[in-house]
């Protein structure tokens, strides 16, 4: 795994040679964690033990966690920790592979963090996981790892969708393509497209699922990275309005202060004073 920092915005973590990593939390130098950073893959955190004092940070938002409570981020998600007690285990995937070893990758992006295993899921990803580390740490053998790591994934994700409601697959296709178009595309329309679904329809599903609308989930996923960016600080304002498609840095200004409740300056202030 490499860091590149040479790029403005928030640094990006990036597997090299390999699709896939594993190793414990403990073993990591501080900066696999500290700071804040993000991903172009998929990265799984087991925490086996934990600080209470110490919560994580994923895009903003501060979790304390427990003992045996998992965190999957998807590719570009903001996180940061502070190591000093916690112990665990830490996967990462290439997106090709994760998409490989998982029947709905989708479903990743509406679930609520951080993921609880119950007993059986518990003992069944202690085993594999002693089976995927035996295998990593000598031959690497991809033909063993995939099976195992399908059956880990497995898991976790069943243990994901008994604590939440059934989400309409539609609901995780839309917000993978609001992530990944969301600079280009503003208009609910573009989605509905390509969903091969009614413009109403889909306002309709997504108010359902979400209780809110496909132009607001849109400007939500804008604000978000707003946020991310003005929260590392390394753009001014108006190299982040530029980025984020506003070829006004005013009109910007005034999207996030309708848009959060405060100006950009107020929001990077209480972000750095908590």
């Amino acid at each position: 795994m490499n860091v590149n920092r040479k790029q403005s915005g928030i640094p990006v973590h990036h597997l090299t040679n390999y699709p896939f990593l594993v190793f414990t939390v403990e073993s990591t130098n501080d900066e696999t964690f500290d700071g804040l950073h993000r991903h172009d893959f998929y990265e799984l955190i087991w925490f086996t033990k934990i600080d209470p004092n110490e919560p994580v940070e994923i895009d903003f938002v501060p979790y304390l966690l427990k003992e045996d409570e998992v965190c999957l981020l998807s590719p570009g998600q903001v996180f940061r920790m502070t190591k000093t007690l916690q112990e665990g285990y830490v996967m990462a995937f290439s997106k090709e592979l994760f998409y490989q070893l998982v029947d709905n990758p989708f479903v990743v992006e509406s679930t609520e963090l951080p993921i609880s295993l119950d007993i059986d899921a518990l003992e069944a990803v202690k085993t594999l996981t002693s089976l995927i580390l035996k295998e990593y740490n000598h031959q690497k053998r991809m033909a063993l790892l995939n099976p195992y790591l399908s059956a880990f994934l497995f898991h976790i994700i069943t243990s994901m969708a008994g604590r939440q409601k059934a989400t309409d697959s539609r609901i995780s296709e839309l917000l993978q393509l609001v992530d990944r178009h969301y600079l280009q595309q503003r208009e609910a329309t573009f989605y509905a497209d390509q969903l091969h679904i009614g413009g109403k329809h889909l306002n309709a599903l997504v108010k359902k699922e979400r209780g809110t609308t496909v132009k607001e989930l849109i400007l939500q996923r804008v604000i978000l990275e707003a946020k991310r960016e003005i929260n590392f600080g390394k753009l001014s304002f108006k190299e982040i309005a530029f980025k984020l498609g506003f070829n006004d840095p005013a009109y910007f200004s005034r999207f996030f202060k309708v848009q959060t409740g405060m100006r950009a300056e107020q929001f990077k202030a209480s972000v750095q004073k908590s």
